[in-house]
């Protein structure tokens, strides 16, 4: 039986979001509580949490602080009028965001999405960024490369979002991660390298992105450092 929690103080919204779950999944168990207290009180494992930012009392990020402590796995979407990023969401590890009023189309995707992840638990790893467009969250394993063009960082995934930044500060959150720094323009998964022939590393996606040449040498080691962590399963 899978089981989600709805934590919004406002009963009105709590409800809708619980219809809308049961209207795409009639089986699943849906707990409505309406403050951060609450949901602590008589916590239990969840899939997924809907938690509201803004509660009186306790708020939903220092809610969802006190859940990580407790809960590694279930993944919080974050429900926000705001589409800006918000202090102390990161620590978090939110898994996704949603703007109220929220629309049936906006959460059967994230509801897919959840979804998707708890029946592959080799997809874990979800950040959030920041774009032009508002915060997104992505799967490390979907974004094949961040490259610094015209004064802002494209990271094209299944799809292209541009943040403004640095990309030496994206490869230092993302290099723990399987991404690498072939050319000082670009911060490329390796998960998604197909091929290396000369100056070029092509990616999976059909897509090609420079290797410098003073890291010609380096990068190759790196890259294949990787590959056989992988074929160890140590990564």
């Amino acid at each position: 039986m899978y089981a989600i929690a709805v934590c919004d103080d406002e009963k009105s919204l709590s409800a809708e979001v619980k219809r809308l779950i049961n209207e795409w999944n009639p089986e699943i168990e849906v707990d409505c509580c309406t403050s951060g207290e609450e949901l602590l009180r008589n916590y239990r494992p969840y899939q997924a949490i809907f938690l509201d930012i803004d509660m009186n009392g306790m708020d939903g990020i220092e809610t969802g602080k006190r859940i990580r402590r407790m809960d590694r796995e279930t993944k919080i979407i974050y429900l926000t009028a705001y589409r800006d990023y918000v202090a102390g969401a990161f620590e978090v590890h939110a898994f996704q965001y949603l703007l109220k009023p929220v629309s049936k189309k906006g959460l059967w995707k994230v509801l897919e999405e959840v979804f998707r992840y708890v029946n592959n638990p080799q997809r874990k790893t979800v950040l959030d960024f920041q774009t032009v467009d508002g915060l997104v969250c992505l799967a490390t394993e979907d974004i094949y490369f961040f490259e610094y063009v015209n004064r802002r960082i494209r990271i094209v995934a299944g799809e292209e979002y541009f943040m403004v930044g640095r990309i030496g500060k994206v490869y230092e959150r993302m290099k723990g991660l399987g991404f690498s720094m072939p050319h000082q323009s670009f911060a490329v998964n390796m998960l998604h390298v197909k091929n290396v022939r000369n100056q070029q590393i092509y990616m999976d996606n059909g897509m090609a992105v420079p290797l410098s040449q003073k890291k010609m040498k380096s990068w190759k080691e790196e890259l294949t450092a990787y590959l056989s962590a992988r074929l160890a399963g140590e990564i």
